[in-house]
């Protein structure tokens, strides 16, 4: 009988590429604040370090004074961000790219406040904050902290209050005192009997970096990562068990970083900036500041607050919503409740991976810009407005400085900045020249470059930053890890992690891309996707899948199913039983997983297709491909046979 060989699945328990042991003498060497990493400075990226400039501070006495000749904030916000109507993210992103972009951010950058207010004056007759026309509203603005030996005689600097390195320390914490509330004596994770977080006194989730519960999408993911460490460690144990709690804790956080990184580097990054704008990495450097730019954490890492949508999906496993329905973003700020009484994060996770963000552009809902941690009045405040005192509170460069700071062209018309000759007026009627634009809303108004989401002067900062935070990292883990074990955690996704720590199911293979979830029942179903991209999920029973058009995954799951992924590249697997997988005119560049003996492959619907001799068979490093006359390509994945093996896999 032939028997296809096909690699063992990417969820592995080891991750993807089967089940070595783990070489546990390679264990986390980080200390808990970062100290020690660069063993010239070492305090160099450790918690408490104060930022680099990319450029020079920008006060009006060079110190710390904050322009007041520049607009005012909120007539900025009013003018330019108010959105009106959805406008998705033109590559199809999910929301998952800004939630795991907003957990990088919590991994490196925290600015703690001080006690200095430059509170912001809202205008008169404000729909949402003045509507009476009193013209004495204001919104509350605390100043960031002050770096020691700055802000008198030299210019005001900003203090890092976590350590610099992509490190888990919003798993871990920045500090021994929270490493230690968080890990017991087994080296686990804390966590509570159905798996979540634990609640502290006042009723917030507690994990390494106090923002954990800032919103469902994130605390969803914390939670997520909280449990890859957890099964790192009883994987780990084991194999090994006659390991200390500390030894396991270290073995385990490694390779925790490990999946970050890869997740950040392989997924995350390249949406963001373009698939190659960062070099493959060659080394630790030691002469590399990884320490974190101002202008990333205070314009160019901002950009998710555009991203935003005034609701997130929470659906079950079939594609449905839940009873309770999208919970809006208003109420998804520090309300755990809204996860542990509405099934857990496996709705939210789904409803990330099914809903196109918004485009990162000069539009953000109101939910936070007048709405973000209650109603105007109650606590609401303004996202906007915020962001841009927090870049004159930090004395970023103008836009036009910035550019040339870090090595860019200036801009000499607001057309150059946008193609949007609307945005590109509104600029130019509130900072009537291109040398006062606030850095945040300049490098927001720019178009998208190379294939990414930012323009070019964001794009231009986060590779710095990222390139930097990479190579000046002595305990990198393509550094410290073994060559083949580093491969094979660097292959994990956001999926992988997904999938083996929840019950949320089958999740798209780029969860950074939104799939529209379209699942059957326990019985036969005949399911269709749309124009776009579609998850189509057969569940039992007897099913028919149709992807339609646009890139879909097919999950035949139960039963004996037919898989037609239609025109666009897809992913089609039948899982168990024997399935038949139907192939028409012009299908695409199509990849077929775990093709088993009793499958069938039809291409008797292509009419150039004649017999076996009009299929070519080409042997590849992901598996055999067949290339099908004129009309595309079926690679089986992980699959070899011999030429005279395929005929019986063929319906002609």
């Amino acid at each position: 009988m032939l028997r296809p060989r096909t690699t063992q699945s990417p969820n592995d328990a080891f991750g993807p590429g089967g089940r070595p042991g783990v070489d546990v003498s390679i264990q986390s060497q980080r200390s808990v604040d970062g100290t020690g990493n660069n063993e010239t400075d070492i305090d160099l990226g450790s918690a408490g370090s104060t930022m680099i400039r990319l450029g020079d501070a920008d006060y009006t006495d060079g110190i710390g004074s904050i322009d007041a000749g520049l607009p005012n904030a909120r007539t900025i916000s009013n003018t330019l961000f108010d959105q009106t109507e959805s406008v998705e993210d033109p590559n199809g992103y999910s929301d998952f790219l800004w939630a795991w972009g907003q957990l990088v951010d919590h991994d490196i950058t925290l600015t703690p406040t001080g006690t200095e207010h430059a509170d912001i004056a809202v205008p008169a007759g404000d729909p949402d904050f003045d509507p009476t026309g009193t013209g004495t509203v204001t919104l509350s603005f605390t100043r960031s902290e002050v770096a020691d030996g700055t802000g008198e005689t030299v210019a005001r600097e900003q203090v890092n209050d976590i350590t610099t390195y992509i490190d888990g320390s919003f798993i871990y914490g920045s500090d021994e005192a929270t490493r230690q509330s968080l890990v017991d004596d087994t080296g686990r994770i804390v966590l509570d009997d159905d798996g979540f977080l634990p609640l502290d006194e006042t009723g917030q989730v507690m994990a390494g970096d106090v923002r954990a519960g800032e919103n469902v999408a994130l605390t969803s993911l914390q939670t997520v990562m909280a449990r890859e460490h957890n099964r790192w460690v009883d994987l780990i144990q084991a194999q090994n068990p006659g390991m200390t709690g500390d030894e396991l804790f270290a073995a385990a956080r490694v390779r925790v970083e490990a999946v970050v990184q890869a997740v950040t580097y392989n997924e995350f990054l390249p949406k963001l900036v373009g698939a190659d704008a960062i070099a493959d990495y060659t080394g630790y450097d030691s002469t590399i500041d990884p320490s974190i730019a101002t202008e990333f954490a205070t314009a160019a890492y901002r950009f998710g607050h555009s991203m935003l949508s005034s609701s997130l999906l929470r659906l079950n496993a079939d594609g449905s919503s839940i009873d309770a329905g999208a919970i809006e973003l208003s109420d998804a700020f520090f309300n755990p409740d809204a996860i542990t009484e509405n099934g857990g994060i496996d709705p939210i996770l789904r409803g990330l991976g099914a809903q196109t963000a918004q485009a990162a552009d000069t539009f953000v809902v109101d939910d936070v810009r007048s709405f973000l941690f209650g109603a105007p009045g109650a606590g609401g405040l303004d996202l906007v407005s915020l962001n841009i005192q927090r870049g004159r509170d930090h004395g970023l460069p103008d836009y036009n400085d910035l550019r040339e700071a870090v090595g860019l062209e200036r801009v000499t018309s607001f057309d150059e900045i946008t193609s949007d000759a609307t945005i590109a007026a509104k600029l130019e009627a509130l900072y009537g020249n291109v040398d006062s634009i606030d850095a945040w809303v300049g490098g927001l108004a720019e178009d998208a470059v190379d294939g990414g989401v930012l323009g070019e002067l964001f794009a231009t900062v986060v590779i710095d930053q990222f390139t930097r935070l990479r190579d000046g990292d002595r305990l990198w883990s393509q550094a410290v890890l073994g060559d083949q074990e580093a491969d094979r955690i660097w292959g994990t996704t956001l999926s992988d992690l997904i999938e083996r720590n929840t019950d949320v199911g089958i999740l798209q293979e780029d969860a950074f891309t939104a799939y529209a979830r379209v699942g059957g029942t326990a019985g036969a179903d005949t399911l269709i996707g749309s124009a776009g991209e579609d998850l189509v999920l057969g569940g039992g029973g007897n099913d028919v899948l149709s992807g339609g058009a646009g890139t879909d995954e097919l999950h035949g799951q139960d039963g004996m199913d037919t898989l037609n992924g239609g025109a666009g590249d897809d992913l089609l697997v039948g899982g168990r039983g024997p399935d038949m997988f139907v192939f028409e005119a012009d299908f695409g560049d199509d990849r077929i997983r775990g093709l088993d003996t009793g499958d069938r492959i039809d291409l008797s619907r292509i009419a150039s297709v004649t017999s076996v001799d009009d299929v070519e068979v080409v042997e590849t490093a992901d598996g055999l491909v067949l290339m099908v006359a004129e009309e595309g390509t079926i690679t089986l994945l992980g699959t070899r046979f011999e030429p005279n093996q395929l005929d019986g896999y063929l319906l002609i």
